[in-house]
């Protein structure tokens, strides 16, 4: 008899030795069918099933924690689960929550608006009071979208220009409640402070709450590293301890900012070779300031002399705070930003950190009266709920999904996305999500792949954790489908759970 010939055991002893002859069958068959399944030799006729449970045979992720959830929603019926009622930390798929609640509650239409107003009036050119900026949360007062990071402020410049303000002889105040209690959300790593992700909160922003900063070589081995700031008002004090290294070095230059103040440390190293530079953001801290300060500078700038400081509202003392309530105040213009269904593109294509926080706080302001992350989370976790998402499928601390302590089921997510595809909104849901065909922050994945342009997801990854979740589309009767994949605590690099949770959508696409 031929070696590879497969013969049926036969069941005795109680079904004994038929046990242990498909146990030594199962060990000659599964590499055979894993090995075909990574090559592509696997037909779409085998099934959905068979591909995905060898894949969770992968030896890279056998110490890590593997949710999937499967569901066609056209059918309206599940494909494929694993551990998907189980919590896992989302990452940045929690943001699917937070637009999806945005976009519920406050509409697509919903627009930011920061109101420009005065105390005293306007005479032969002078405003003898404090010009007060109020902000609402706008996350879009930055150089996105536009020519340049200050072209915000510069309108805003010309309007009072057009209004015959040339001079200010009291300063600029900053009325920063229409946000309230911590600028930072729990669970927040304090070694990622420093940077553009975690960057702390403000009813008043400006550009995403960082300094743009582009580092360059020095002329000679060994002399320091050039930094560059922008905009360059010296709001962040540098402490240059960064090198210029040999050409065929590694870049290594980063930078710390200590909590609650603004003095940034550049430590490490820019080859020499490195002549075109390299991009970065640090955060500061009081972002109402400095966007008051960077908005002070262009005035100068434009002409129009501002005697007095800056200050914000809630720095006066007590007794002088009443003089700045609404009543009191003269408005000059109000301004507004792009539409919530712009914010929630940047929230779930670009994965803005930035911008799902501003909007969950806004929906605190605007839907409990109190822009705080605890009335925000209320608001998310009382919609969520309503829509059959409980307290024991998702414990949510931020909006972004940078916080540690966040946990969700991937059923939750999948039921979600159930929830928004029969929404009047999913439209702009839908195209929010990253298309891996064209958008920048899923490129790279599902390279090569027939039909990627099916799919919208949207990416999660904080340290040990990954996940994907998001839309497929039918090639063959034009389904729905919902899927979900989260990986945590893992130990292989991170490309490899990309590369496998890329294998996951793949098999969709074949067999859809």
């Amino acid at each position: 008899m031929q070696a590879n010939t497969l013969i049926k055991p036969a069941r005795q002893n109680g079904g004994r030795a038929f046990n242990l002859a498909m146990r030594a069958l199962k060990r000659r068959l599964c590499p055979l069918i894993i090995l075909a399944l990574l090559t592509g030799a696997v037909s779409a006729d085998d099934g959905l099933d068979w591909h995905l449970r060898a894949l969770l045979s992968d030896s890279f992720l056998a110490n890590a924690q593997i949710g999937l959830s499967i569901y066609d929603i056209t059918a309206k019926e599940p494909l494929f689960s694993h551990n998907d009622t189980l919590l896992f930390n989302p990452a940045s798929n929690l943001k699917l929550f937070t637009s999806a609640a945005a976009l519920e509650l406050l509409g697509p239409s919903y627009r930011f608006r920061t109101r420009i107003m005065c105390r005293d009036k306007i005479e032969n050119g002078r405003l003898a009071g404090d010009l007060v900026l109020v902000g609402g949360g706008d996350p879009l007062v930055s150089g996105r979208f536009r020519s340049h990071i200050t072209e915000v402020f510069e309108s805003w410049a010309d309007s009072l220009i057009a209004r015959g303000i040339s001079r200010i002889d009291g300063g600029i105040v900053i009325d920063n409640s229409f946000f309230t209690g911590p600028s930072l959300g729990a669970g927040w790593s304090w070694d990622d402070l420093t940077y553009w992700y975690a960057c702390p909160l403000s009813a008043l922003s400006f550009n995403d709450n960082c300094v743009d900063l582009k580092f360059l070589p020095g002329p000679t081995i060994g002399s320091p590293a050039l930094i560059e700031c922008d905009p360059n008002i010296g709001y962040i004090t540098s402490h240059n301890m960064a090198y210029t290294l040999p050409p065929e070095s590694s870049f290594t230059l980063d930078y710390y900012r200590i909590p609650y103040t603004n003095d940034v440390t550049f430590f490490g190293g820019i080859p020499i070779s490195d002549t075109a530079g390299e991009i970065d953001y640090v955060s500061v801290h009081r972002p109402e300031i400095y966007a008051a300060t960077v908005f002070g500078s262009v005035l100068t700038r434009k002409g129009v002399d501002l005697i007095g400081r800056i200050t914000a509202i809630d720095d006066l003392e007590i007794s002088r705070r009443a003089d700045y309530s609404r009543p009191n105040l003269i408005s000059l213009f109000t301004w507004e930003s792009d539409t919530l269904g712009v914010v929630v593109k940047v929230i779930d294509t670009n994965s803005q950190n930035f911008f799902a926080e501003q909007t969950l706080l806004t929906l605190g302001a605007e839907k409990a009266g109190e822009g705080s992350f605890k009335a925000g989370l209320r608001i998310i976790t009382a919609f969520l709920d309503s829509i059959g998402i409980g307290p024991n499928d998702l414990s949510m601390y931020d909006g972004s999904g940078l916080s540690y302590i966040n946990a969700v089921k991937p059923r939750a997510v999948v039921d979600l996305l159930r929830y928004m595809s029969a929404r009047p909104n999913f439209e702009t849901y839908y195209q929010s999500l990253g298309n891996p065909a064209v958008d920048r922050s899923v490129r790279g994945r599902l390279d090569g792949i027939a039909g990627r342009e099916r799919i919208r997801a949207k990416t999660g990854h904080i340290a040990g954790v990954s996940t994907l979740s998001g839309y497929m589309r039918g090639s063959k009767e034009n389904h729905l489908i919902a899927f979900s994949i989260m990986i945590n605590n893992y130990t292989c690099p991170r490309a490899h759970c990309e590369a496998w949770e890329d294998k996951i959508v793949a098999s969709l696409l074949e067999v859809y």
